[in-house]
């Protein structure tokens, strides 16, 4: 059964042109990973993941109409979710140091990740990767969190010209060894990632993101090719992703058709 809580708009945080941090006046008992099903009524339910917990903090990309009518609420009013879902992202024991690859609004999925790497005392690399320097979200938040912050764009207007792999190649090959590689964004991002890291035989977690009609492992709308997404992840290991059929080969519309990247 879902149960449904309802907060506050405390905050309004514009990350950049189409991308904005909504901060509710409640917390939750989250882990880094997870997400919630956020509620219009009357209108559709979506996905979001847990930038932060306490207070819950959601990042909305104006991507669509669901989206856009999440940024036509302003500070102080009220917006239902249920959850959190999923399982998490997890921090092998005794890991010293850690590298975190955001690729577009993925990147917010990571901002939790690297407030509990900062409060266990593990040293936090972040690329913060981006089509150009307009796109780049959190680099800030990163920073403060104490993270090593390096940021790639497509264009070579900020930063490292080139795709998020490249820079994590580029840092691997200058001799930085990870106990655990994460990454979260585009799904062909997270395979070329997670292959880098399975030839470097360093351990890696994706993140991996289809329609979700349920939220619980119910409709099945979010099957990845072997494993239902909100209830089998949607966190996975490298491993365990190429195990699926669909992995950086497919994606599902919003009936759960498959189509070719």
């Amino acid at each position: 059964m879902a149960y449904y809580s309802t907060a506050k708009i405390k905050e309004l945080r514009e990350e950049n042109y189409r991308v904005r941090s909504l901060v509710l006046d409640c917390q939750v008992n989250a882990k880094p990973g997870q997400f919630v099903m956020v509620w219009l009524p009357r209108f559709d339910e979506k996905p979001m993941c847990v930038v932060n917990e306490d207070p819950l903090t959601i990042s909305v990309a104006k991507v669509g109409p669901f989206t856009e009518k999440l940024f036509e609420l302003k500070q102080g009013e009220r917006l239902s979710f249920r959850g959190p879902y999923g399982n998490s992202f997890t921090l092998p024991e005794g890991a010293k140091k850690i590298l975190l690859v955001g690729g577009g609004y993925g990147v917010a999925a990571l901002n939790f990740l690297a407030k509990e790497a900062k409060s266990k005392g593990i040293e936090t690399t972040m690329i913060v990767a981006a089509r150009s320097k307009q796109d780049v979200i959190l680099e800030k938040e990163f920073f403060d969190k104490g993270a090593k912050v390096f940021v790639s764009t497509d264009d070579g207007s900020a930063g490292f010209k080139g795709r998020a792999h490249q820079l994590a190649e580029k840092l691997f090959e200058e001799g930085n060894k990870f106990d655990c590689v994460y990454a979260v964004g585009p799904e062909k991002m997270m395979e070329a990632v997670a292959r880098l890291c399975v030839e470097k035989k360093f351990p890696c977690q994706v993140s991996l993101e289809r329609y979700m009609g349920c939220g619980v492992g119910l409709c099945g709308k979010c099957d990845a090719g072997g494993k239902i997404v909100c209830g089998d992840g949607p966190i996975v290991s490298g491993e365990q992703a190429f195990q699926l059929s669909e992995f950086g080969k497919t994606h599902r519309d919003t009936m759960g058709h498959k189509h070719n990247w």
